[in-house]
């Protein structure tokens, strides 16, 4: 299942601060059990929500578990909470582990139909809501080489929007 988070950040002065701060907010939660990848993203185009972090969750229940409650979700922000706007949370069944997105690479996101975007000839994978906050029914999601991920998410429709990673895929490691 993937995890996928989205927000915006209201304080670009703090950007730096509150990057370094979500970078160890991102081990903690690598730290629950039943978490195992993390990723995290910024949108190349305007969008409501510009940032991103996708985890992989090994099933809703991690949601409900001791250790994420205590580690996890709105609260553990901290100061930060009142900062990030536009925030949704939302876990996806159709794919069991986030694909790691690399140096040259874009993901491409997109709520459009299926048939909206087949002329763009881009295999996405499908994904259903399965928990949390459910803004959206269904996703498509697709890794692409830069170059046509930026033509696909520049050309006027606004159908498809693509993120560039701002780390790498980082994999929980366990005892």
């Amino acid at each position: 299942m993937l995890y996928v988070v989205e927000l915006d950040f209201t304080q670009p002065t703090r950007k730096a601060e509150w990057d370094a701060w979500y970078m160890e907010h991102v081990d903690i939660l690598l730290s629950v059990p039943g978490f195992h990848t993390a990723q995290r993203f910024v949108c190349l185009t305007p969008w409501s929500a510009p940032y991103l972090a996708i985890y992989t969750a090994e099933s809703l229940e991690v949601f409900e578990s001791a250790p994420y409650r205590a580690r996890g979700g709105r609260d553990s922000t901290g100061e930060w909470k009142s900062l990030m706007v536009n925030w949704d949370r939302n876990v996806f069944a159709g794919i069991d582990r986030a694909p790691a997105v690399t140096a040259g690479q874009l993901l491409l996101l997109t709520e459009a139909d299926p048939a909206a975007v087949a002329s763009a000839q881009i295999d996405f994978f499908w994904l259903e809501v399965a928990g949390l906050d459910r803004t959206v029914a269904r996703r498509g999601l697709a890794v692409v080489e830069e170059m046509r991920g930026r033509y696909l998410a520049g050309d006027g429709q606004g159908l498809v929007r693509a993120y560039r990673p701002t780390m790498p895929l980082r994999v929980a490691v366990r005892a």
